[in-house]
């Protein structure tokens, strides 16, 4: 059972007429500052999804930030689909990123990059965070020793062992 022929249309609306899901079970709180420097630079890249009725289905953060940068309106993808689907999409959505990891190491690269650039505002990693995350793989990284003897370290003649 799928919904492959819903269509995907963004309709910006008045954000008032939104509603957080009541049930929601996601505590977004420490999320909302992050969500929101991330539409402050990069714009709306992802719309809320909500029922017809106005309630969020998913995205209750990115609503949380709008209000909190005083966005009067808002980018909406219209869920079409029964209450049950609703639900099951809100949880599907929200729990499917806890499925991915980071690649640590390909994640500080970007982030290396992004801090030289001067380039991190809205990505969601402080500073300390980085340097961490950098120190951590620092420790991490197999040591290379150089074992190489410099030939003037090394006694021509080597003493037979008395016994």
């Amino acid at each position: 059972m799928g919904m492959e022929g819903t269509s995907c249309q963004i309709e910006w609306v008045e954000r008032q007429r939104l509603s957080p899901n009541p049930a929601n079970p996601r505590l977004n709180d420490e999320a909302v500052p992050h969500v929101a420097a991330s539409i402050k630079r990069f714009g709306w890249q992802v719309p809320i999804v909500a029922k017809r009725s106005g309630e969020v289905v998913a995205g209750h953060t990115r609503l949380r930030a709008a209000e909190q940068l005083g966005h009067a309106r808002v980018p909406v993808i219209w869920f079409e689909g029964s209450d049950l689907d609703a639900t099951a999409f809100g949880i599907a959505e929200n729990r499917s990123s806890t499925f991915a990891a980071w690649d640590e190491s390909a994640l500080a690269k970007l982030l290396q990059e992004l801090r030289a650039e001067d380039a991190l505002e809205g990505v969601g990693f402080s500073a300390s965070e980085i340097d961490t995350l950098l120190r951590e793989l620092e420790l991490d990284e197999p040591r290379t020793v150089d074992c190489r003897v410099d030939e003037k370290d090394v006694p021509l003649h080597v003493p037979e062992q008395v016994t």
